[in-house]
């Protein structure tokens, strides 16, 4: 079993060019040493919108664990799971409760 690696949904691989398309995905974790972190994931057009309709509406915006990928797919968020804990970024994080 790795050390480290990222998790989706079972069933991913039937929606993930819906994923992508919408430009953001909130149910995928990165399991290291048995910690768990949600990861926020989006791409930079989304994560635009989003910031700006939250501050339109007078709210500030927060999102724990927010990792901007190029584009929200499988391999991308891949590729980031692995840099994050690569680079030891991964300590940064806010892990899950037990």
């Amino acid at each position: 079993m790795r050390s480290s690696y990222l998790e989706l949904p079972a069933n991913f691989e039937d929606y993930g060019p819906e994923v992508e398309a919408k430009g953001w995905f909130s149910e995928a974790r990165i399991i290291v040493a048995n910690t768990r972190y949600r990861i926020n994931f989006y791409d930079l057009a989304r994560l635009i919108q989003h910031v700006e309709a939250d501050l339109e509406s007078d709210r500030i915006f927060f999102e724990p664990n927010l990792v901007i990928v190029r584009a929200v797919t499988r391999a991308r968020m891949e590729s980031a799971a692995e840099e994050l804990v690569r680079s030891g970024r991964v300590s940064s994080l806010l892990a899950e409760l037990p």
